[in-house]
């Protein structure tokens, strides 16, 4: 395991009441999120970038700070079954993975979707072929389809605090919800985090409720039966009617957290978009914190930051843009490669904007891994005014 000293040297600074400030890498902000949500049951399986997460969990485990049931399974796959099944049985559920951990986890993905099961796990971006442990998104968008809800984090700040809001938006809904960090960027990077006291998060987080539909074994019920054609579209339609409640509910809990926390989230954030904007960069994840410095000096540059992802906020969107002139040329900035000729970000907003007169371009920067610095941005700038191609490899 690493050492962890410098993860939890503590600071004496004054800032938001009953936390305390820490230097702490990503990861072990995720793990930190899942001990204050009161998790039960981790399943785990070792995948870099985010083994140290799960490592993290196992000693907290042992020394008897986290009171939850640890248990090394033999695959990922092997993960998300026994998640699955403990959240039948009415656990609180947290995991991690990364990569192909999640890519060989795809069956269960869905069954864990469409059981209804509000399991929260932490994907580390990392992209699959060729082998590569570096940060990209090709991981977890290519599990858009699955039926999970996914928050992308710019912060390992974002991340503890979008944990613990996740737990509440899946019990909710009993919908699965998916926490995506960069790999390296942030799941290595120490930075300041603040962490909330564990009675400040009970306060805002109670116990798990059961719901009468748990694994009873005085009771025994039947689970994942063949479900015939004309039934099989009640499941779907009914999944489909707690889908459109997410991005409201997601909104509402949000401003719950502030209210509690202090620290302000939405589903997307605009910066500097209003009637003189002539470009949008569109980020998600710790792109967003570089373009956010880059545009200081670009007053007619505007960012979106997407937070969360599926269901794509497109109500959030269109109101983000509502000022924005029909001339405007929006970039969307891709960390991930899925064998189409758009990225996912450029998919969706396509999607979500529909039927305006935007110029929208791709433009492909830090696949793989490879980093973005200021100058990768102010050059997707520069191309983004000088006729872009539709797709760019920047």
């Amino acid at each position: 395991m690493e050492n962890q000293i410098k993860e939890s040297k503590t600071s004496t600074v004054r800032g938001f009441p009953r936390h305390t400030k820490k230097i702490m890498k990503g990861n072990f902000a995720a793990s930190e999120a899942a001990q204050l949500c009161r998790v039960d049951f981790v399943p785990a399986y070792p995948i870099t970038p985010q083994t140290t997460i799960i490592e993290s969990i196992a000693d907290k485990v042992a020394k008897g700070d986290m009171d939850a049931n640890y248990v090394n399974m033999d695959s990922e796959h092997s993960v998300f079954a026994a998640a699955m099944g403990a959240a039948l049985g009415g656990s609180r559920v947290f995991t991690a993975t990364a990569g192909q951990g999640l890519f060989y986890s795809h069956e269960l993905l869905h069954a864990i979707a469409h059981f209804r099961l509000p399991v929260v796990a932490c994907n580390v971006g990392r992209p699959s072929i060729p082998w590569n442990i570096w940060s990209d998104q090709t991981d977890s968008l290519a599990q858009r389809d699955t039926g999970w809800v996914h928050y992308y984090g710019e912060s390992s700040q974002e991340v503890l605090d979008t944990i613990i809001q996740s737990y509440i938006l899946a019990e909710t809904l009993d919908l699965p919800v998916m926490v995506v960090l960069d790999a390296f960027y942030q799941s290595h990077t120490s930075e300041n985090i603040w962490i909330p006291d564990a009675d400040l998060v009970d306060e805002f987080l109670p116990s798990k409720k059961l719901k009468g539909n748990e694994i009873d074994p005085g009771k025994p019920k039947d689970f994942g039966g063949l479900v015939p054609p004309e039934h099989y579209g009640k499941f779907n339609t009914e999944y489909w009617d707690d889908v459109l409640k997410v991005e409201d509910l997601s909104e509402k809990i949000a401003r719950r957290f502030e209210s509690h926390f202090g620290r302000k989230y939405s589903n997307v954030e605009a910066v500097n978009i209003n009637k003189n904007t002539k470009i949008v960069l569109v980020t998600i994840s710790s792109i967003t914190t570089t373009a956010r410095g880059v545009i200081k000096k670009y007053p007619d540059v505007g960012l979106l930051k997407l937070r969360l992802f599926k269901p794509f906020p497109k109500k959030a969107v269109i109101e983000a843009l509502k000022d924005l002139p029909e001339d405007a040329i929006i970039a969307n900035v891709e960390r991930n490669f899925l064998g189409d000729n758009e990225g996912a970000i450029m998919q969706e907003m396509q999607r979500a904007l529909y039927g305006t007169n935007y110029k929208m371009h791709d433009f492909y920067a830090g696949v793989g891994g490879k980093d973005v610095p200021p100058e990768t941005i102010e050059k997707i700038i520069f191309m983004a005014r000088n006729n872009p191609d539709y797709v760019n490899w920047v």
